[in-house]
């Protein structure tokens, strides 16, 4: 199954499948805005720049609103993680420049192009691919034409050209794709990388890609090893907020060390606890039956939970605005 498609939100029962749910502690239930206080409201008798400050300030609490409910739904707090995580920027949600790109009809039509591109030749959930190109290298959203971008300097997949036969792709979409050379460590994590030279009009699709690859390869494999023939339930029976979170997971840090019961958690986190890693710790957790494991003092979890919850909230704007389109 592709994370987000089609995944339903009973309620889990618990047992060895918390481990999907162990992003997301809290049920999610109906995850929308309610139409209460001054953010449905309009004005009355104002003048036209009065009304025009009032709609803004609505749009802002909305939109605040929103994301707080949908992030609570995942276990953020009120005010959202900080650093990379955050979901706000002062007053306003953190990707009102990402919906302002979205408003501006020239960057509006490439970026529509580039989801119909990724929509064809992927399965993945778009918006959580918008919200990762957004996060990892904007100007991918609206990136166009033939010449050729180097995947990790300007779009930070490190092994693009390594995951090349993994992302299902046809090879009429690959076979521009050019190995970049020489090969280089990547300071931050310590390893060798093997990115691509790729079309500028491929550097969006190879986002959407890359989380479809992650999801299927990596998360899958590394569930079934830490569940075994209860994997697949688990899955039917996670939310989907919760699945989106571990396919954002699973895209920042497909890997990681296995995780070690004789050492505290706090001693293994950073850089190398990644979703496998994550998963090893909730599977040890509920074989012990300490209940509900807390992950969010790693950072993987903050950005693959932020990442999660801006999907939901695009996909909550974006069904809102087929809804007022004419039929």
């Amino acid at each position: 199954m592709t994370p987000g498609r089609n995944c339903p939100l009973p309620a889990d029962p618990g047992g060895r499948s918390c481990a999907i749910r162990a992003l997301v502690p809290i049920d999610p239930g109906a995850v929308g805005a309610k139409r209460r206080g001054s953010v449905w409201r309009r004005g009355g008798a104002t003048s036209g720049s009065s009304r025009s400050g009032l709609e803004r300030l609505n749009l802002e609490s909305y939109r605040k609103i929103l994301t707080k409910q949908i992030g609570a739904a995942l276990g953020i707090p009120p005010g959202g993680f900080h650093g990379q995580a955050k979901l706000f920027d002062g007053h306003d949600v953190r990707i009102v420049s990402l919906l302002a790109k979205l408003a501006k009809e020239q960057s509006a039509k490439r970026i529509a192009a580039n989801l119909a591109r990724a929509g064809r030749y992927t399965n993945v959930p778009l918006m959580l691919a918008v919200v990762t190109t957004a996060r990892e290298h904007s100007k991918g959203l609206t990136a166009s034409g033939d010449h050729l971008v180097d995947s990790f300097n300007e779009g930070g997949l490190d092994f693009l050209w390594a995951e090349k036969n993994r992302l299902g792709l046809p090879s009429s979409v690959t076979r521009p794709w050019v190995q970049r050379l020489p090969k280089i460590i990547n300071p931050e994590t310590g390893n060798q990388v093997e990115a691509a030279w790729i079309p500028a009009h491929d550097e969006f699709l190879a986002y959407a890609a890359q989380i479809g690859a992650s999801y299927n390869y990596n998360f899958k494999s590394n569930l079934d090893v830490a569940l075994g023939t209860e994997a697949d339930g688990a899955v039917s029976r996670a939310s989907r907020p919760a699945m989106l979170a571990w396919a954002a997971y699973a895209f920042l840090a497909p890997g990681g060390r296995e995780f070690d019961p004789r050492k505290t958690l706090a001693s293994q986190l950073g850089q190398h606890f990644g979703s496998r890693t994550a998963l090893d710790y909730v599977e040890h957790m509920a074989e012990k039956a300490a209940g509900t494991p807390d992950l969010d003092h790693t950072e993987w979890v903050r950005s693959a939970k932020t990442r999660a919850a801006e999907t939901l909230f695009l996909e909550r704007l974006w069904k809102r605005a087929r809804e007022l389109l004419p039929h």
